[in-house]
């Protein structure tokens, strides 16, 4: 009976992981650009400045980008 119990706690953590690893898959701004955008300003970070300009979050900063689905 124990080791039932063990399963499906098991089991159902490990649905809970895949859960959040696809919650994970959205890109997020860094904190230095969430300040900034909060002041109504643009972040002035050279490394920010460079990824804005490819139309990406600084990920040095923290940052994170979706990576592009293939077709």
């Amino acid at each position: 009976m124990k080791s039932s119990k063990i399963l499906l706690i098991i089991a159902a953590l490990v649905s809970a992981s895949f859960a959040s690893a696809a919650d994970a898959a959205v890109s997020q701004k860094s904190k230095c650009d969430l300040k900034a955008e909060k002041a109504g300003k643009t972040c002035d970070h050279a490394c920010c400045v460079a990824a804005a300009k490819d139309g990406k979050n600084c990920e040095k900063c923290g940052g994170t980008n979706v990576a592009a689905a293939k077709k």
